[in-house]
């Protein structure tokens, strides 16, 4: 009971001091900012490079499933391969172009296989989560409020976009933004 009680409370000096992020609304303020990001979200999804790389990836499939996924580290050659692909690349490069305001790229391909990204996604297989789901489903996805990244656990905004081979939806293009640069 005492060794419980003295966790709660380091917890509550923890969370307190600004530990852990906790979710947060989105403010008219920031609401502005992510609207920029989620037109250039588009426009990259609309990239040439990024739509022959998820079809590619589409005709093999998905690699492994989530159980495996998170096993594997960041240094484990599957995933440096997904970073360190031309593609992967191209990411990263969009990234770093904008460091303070973008913290991580995530390219999905049809079945919400990772085929691309600037960092290790918690998971590999996204389906079922709103931000594929709704990209998919030909929507521009916004996270209603700024909450810790799961892989990085920064405090975010995640947008997505449909990545579009023509009129067919063939992926979903994740941006997770840096909240403490939207306010």
């Amino acid at each position: 009971m005492k060794n419980a009680l003295v966790s709660a409370v380091m917890a509550v000096f923890f969370l307190g001091m600004g530990g852990v992020a906790s979710a947060a609304d989105i403010t008219p303020k920031m609401q502005q900012k992510i609207d920029v990001y989620k037109k250039k979200a588009v426009e990259w999804a609309a990239d040439a490079k990024l739509i022959e790389a998820v079809k590619q990836s589409n005709a093999k499939g998905p690699v492994t499933a989530n159980a495996k996924w998170r096993e594997l580290k960041e240094t484990d050659p599957v995933v440096q391969g997904l970073v360190s692909s031309p593609t992967g690349q191209l990411l990263t490069q969009w990234m770093n172009a904008d460091a303070k305001g973008i913290n991580k790229i995530v390219l999905s391909g049809d079945k919400s296989h990772r085929v691309a990204f600037t960092s290790m996604p918690a998971i590999y297989i996204g389906k079922t989560k709103p931000n594929f789901d709704e990209s998919f489903g030909g929507k521009v996805w916004q996270q209603g409020e700024s909450k810790p990244d799961p892989s990085t656990n920064i405090d975010t905004v995640q947008i997505s976009a449909p990545v579009k081979d023509g009129n067919k939806i063939i992926g979903v293009l994740l941006v997770s933004l840096t909240a403490a640069n939207l306010k």
